[in-house]
């Protein structure tokens, strides 16, 4: 372990596998069609930087198909934690994602738009959110801040169910809202069932690293959830999620660069990310 000792933990990495034919990709996302980014790369780029354990999540490419993830999960459980992705307009769905959890699986990305045509708060989806909840579990939300109306209709809804707010709202340069804005996910933080994943930095600033103009971004969220609710991720491939840096150069941001507490940095850097998964040894 790393920092006097504290587990840091990468909340935020996907993988893509080298063999395109044992898993094919379903989805037709032009950055990531070619993309080959295994857990092995990313285990090298963990030990170079001193971080001990990742989460990763299958990424959309792959669909409703989690075999990749899961497949690295049986391999490496002892650091890595897998969230799937789960149909919520599949009637079966509930089922599909009891299964995965009892092989291994510990929490659940749900996708709102642009990649699911339904609202976070359609009657369809319920059913899996309710299963999520009975099975407690993460949910990662991946949606835009434009969204976060039908968030806080879920968060009531299931409000023992732990959400995190994925970057915050912010997805990709072509969804970039208008203006660098964290009060979207603030608004959300007086739910104490809420977390907040500050991954957006290289998206908000549209600049290259260290992107010293937007560190206020950050600021706000750790004040307004408190650190022990905030948790940075690498967004790894890096060099399709954020340009702006290297994996080094992102976990410096926060090592070094942001001004955090000692405290902040332990809960920020893996103390939160390690109440919410769970691994091999865990």
């Amino acid at each position: 372990m790393d920092e006097g000792s504290h587990m840091i933990v990468d909340s935020h990495t996907h993988l893509f596998s080298e063999d395109f034919e044992s898993y094919p990709r379903r989805s037709e996302p032009s950055d990531v069609r070619d993309v080959v980014a295994t857990a092995e790369q990313l285990k090298l780029e963990m030990d170079a930087a001193g971080v001990d354990r990742a989460v990763t999540i299958s990424p959309w490419i792959y669909l409703w198909d989690n075999s990749y993830a899961m497949d690295c999960l049986a391999a490496f459980s002892d650091w890595l934690a897998t969230a799937v992705l789960v149909d919520p307009q599949a009637p079966d769905g509930p089922e599909k994602l009891r299964g995965l959890i009892s092989e291994g699986a510990s929490g659940l990305r749900i996708h709102g738009g642009p990649f699911n045509d339904i609202a976070c708060d359609d009657p369809v989806s319920t059913p899996l959110w309710r299963a999520a909840a009975e099975l407690d579990l993460t949910v990662d939300l991946c949606v835009t801040q434009d969204q976060y109306a039908e968030v806080e209709t879920r968060l009531k809804e299931f409000s023992s169910l732990r959400v995190i707010l994925d970057h915050c709202g912010y997805l990709s340069p072509d969804l970039r809202p208008r203006g660098p804005t964290i009060d979207p996910a603030v608004a959300l933080a007086k739910y104490p069932n809420v977390y907040a994943k500050v991954t957006f930095l290289d998206v908000a600033a549209a600049s290259s690293w260290p992107y010293a103009n937007h560190h206020w971004m950050v600021r706000q969220v750790i004040e307004a959830f408190g650190p022990e609710r905030c948790m940075w991720g690498s967004n790894f491939p890096t060099w399709i999620y954020s340009p702006g840096g290297t994996y080094m150069q992102n976990i410096e941001l926060f090592r070094n660069r942001m001004g955090l507490s000692e405290s902040e940095r332990r809960w920020v850097l893996g103390e939160t990310a390690a109440t919410l998964w769970r691994w091999g040894d865990s």
